[in-house]
């Protein structure tokens, strides 16, 4: 994924203006500030740009089955 979309590597993440693809860079966008994530407003770990990827391909999703799980490793996350 780092060479398909030429993703440049910032400190704690990827450049969203780097995102070579236009509706994956939208998306991406628009998912930092619906992420539970904690994602700065211009980088974002490659799980966020996985997501965005299957969104621009319009891949439906189950988004309770999925914000359930990012809670889960979330409090996975803390608890270690």
């Amino acid at each position: 994924m780092k060479n398909e979309y030429k993703l440049e590597k910032k400190k704690r993440g990827y450049a969203i203006s780097s995102i070579s693809n236009k509706a994956v860079k939208v998306a991406t966008q628009i998912m930092v500030g619906k992420d539970i994530r904690k994602c700065r407003i211009d980088e974002v770990p490659t799980p966020v740009v996985a997501l965005a990827k299957q969104c621009a391909k319009e891949v439906q999703f189950n988004w309770s089955e999925f914000l359930c799980k990012e809670f889960l490793e979330n409090c996975c996350e803390a608890q270690e």
